[in-house]
């Protein structure tokens, strides 16, 4: 059984009052432990597909399905499950964590969530519970009470790391998860989260601009352009030998650097 699918799913957006297709008819099954990157210029498509995945936004034809159930048009209050299976880390931890917000909030805001609860195995907020979620991804306790203002941009993306895991899902979406951060913070988050991913064996969809990241993260590769999924296979096999152009340029782009 797939965790994720899209059958023909397309998403188009209006720009300017004219429609403007970001996905074109797409088919991807993600398997339940499969480690798959998703790969592409700016524009490409590659996040809309991600966001897509999670039921962050609907397909203007076509099918998403999560545990071989169908998201589309399902109302809020039936998320429940698909809220407790699935999470997200967004690119950009200072837009992504609420300044006005302690971090026990934060970490602890999905175990509180009334969508989420219905799961029924969903531990409550103790302080013993998400002083265990921020040691896990490195940090200390005592940080419980500071702001996201008071840590460093890689300290905020462990938190935010934290607050995607807390809920034990099968699914995780990361979203350019260290593109924003420091070089020199970079591999500390990237390892953290590949660890992560490794003892919870996590599905994971990883969109990346890197290929080095996707390399080091994942199996399986998508290549993105213009809202079509140009290439896809093993991640060795497309990287090493790629059958497409905008592969090929990619590469090429990343060998250059």
């Amino acid at each position: 059984m797939s965790i994720v699918e899209l059958r023909g799913a397309e998403v188009t957006y209006r720009r300017a009052g004219q429609p403007f297709v970001a996905l074109h008819p797409t088919d991807v099954v993600i398997e339940p432990g499969e480690r798959v990157g998703v790969v592409g210029g700016s524009g490409s498509g590659k996040t809309t597909m991600a966001r897509l995945m999670l039921g962050l936004v609907p397909p203007s034809q076509g099918d998403a399905l999560f545990d071989d159930r169908s998201i589309v048009g399902l109302p809020e209050r039936q998320r429940g499950w698909l809220r407790a299976r699935a999470s997200m880390v967004f690119q950009d931890p200072n837009s992504s964590l609420n300044p006005r917000m302690k971090l026990r909030d934060i970490v602890g805001e999905p175990l509180r969530s009334p969508v989420l609860r219905n799961r029924g195995d969903v531990p409550e907020p103790t302080p013993e519970v998400l002083a265990g979620a921020l040691e896990g991804v490195g940090l200390t306790a005592e940080m419980l009470d500071r702001y996201p203002h008071q840590l460093s941009g890689g300290q905020r993306q462990r938190v935010a790391i934290a607050r995607a895991l807390i809920s034990d899902p099968a699914f995780l979406v990361a979203d350019e998860p260290v593109s924003a951060l420091d070089v020199s913070v970079r591999a500390q988050v990237l390892n953290l989260l590949t660890d992560e991913v490794n003892e919870r064996s996590l599905a994971l969809v990883l969109v990346s601009h890197d290929l080095a990241i996707v390399r080091h993260l994942c199996e399986r590769v998508l290549v993105v352009e213009r809202g079509h999924i140009v290439e896809q296979g093993a991640v060795a096999d497309v990287l090493d030998n790629p059958q497409h152009p905008y592969t090929q340029a990619l590469v090429d782009a990343t060998l250059s650097l």
